[in-house]
């Protein structure tokens, strides 16, 4: 077998994409619970997501304080935890996959295949990862809060490879096109493949990359069975 590991991208790709209609809904009711207008919050929350993915914050709660001092409003404990709560809920249900995401992976693990996965994200979801299902599967999640690195830079997919103890150009990598990461991933040796997904209610709607795309793509991850033989 040409391939003995497959790198996965989570949102858009393993899950469902981190829908915005759904997750603006989520923002409002901690804005209303740390008393800032929604407008304000939702900027704030955007401002600080970079810090946010390269682990500049310890939790939830972190980012949630900063916002607050940020916008200059106090806040005590109880309010911090509720605006928690709303998006550690939120998180819990999104890294739930569809059962024939789970049963695809199945498939290339009986086939010998290493599973891993590169992820853009804040504490939240290392935290919760156990929680899901894809937990049983991968055997290296690498999140980018946690390595302080975060796509497209290069170092995050060296994290991957060196971890499954593949050498990069022994690894697929699948993703939705976000972040430049379908890119950076072939600079580094991997196999790219674009998983399409709709970009209809998602924050970056707007991907060079997948407009020009013209390496493989994949509909379904049951697809990526067939690549691998």
């Amino acid at each position: 077998m040409r391939y003995k590991a497959i790198i996965f991208d989570l949102f858009g790709t393993l899950v469902r994409s981190f829908a915005r209609q759904e997750y603006d809904q989520v923002d409002a009711q901690m804005a209303k619970a740390v008393n800032i207008p929604f407008s304000e919050f939702w900027h704030l929350v955007g401002e600080t997501w970079n810090d946010r993915c390269l682990g500049h914050y310890g939790s939830i709660e972190d980012n949630i304080k900063d916002i607050c001092h940020r916008f200059g409003v106090e806040v005590d404990t109880t309010q911090i935890t509720q605006a928690a709560n709303y998006h550690y809920g939120f998180i819990r249900n999104a890294i739930i996959p569809e059962r024939n995401v789970l049963e695809a992976l199945t498939l290339l693990k009986n086939q010998g295949l290493q599973l891993g996965l590169i992820s853009n994200c804040g504490p939240e979801v290392p935290l919760l990862w156990g929680q899901s299902p894809l937990a049983q599967l991968i055997d290296i999640p690498v999140f980018s809060c946690k390595e302080h690195v975060s796509k497209p830079e290069i170092g995050i997919y060296e994290i991957a490879s060196h971890r499954l103890q593949v050498k990069p150009q022994k690894c697929i990598y699948v993703a939705d096109g976000s972040d430049e990461e379908l890119t950076s991933a072939a600079a580094k040796g991997m196999l790219p493949v674009l998983k399409r997904t709709a970009l209809n209610d998602v924050y970056d709607k707007h991907r060079p990359e997948i407009k020009s795309w013209s390496g493989l793509a994949i509909s379904s991850l049951t697809e990526v069975l067939d690549l691998v033989r």
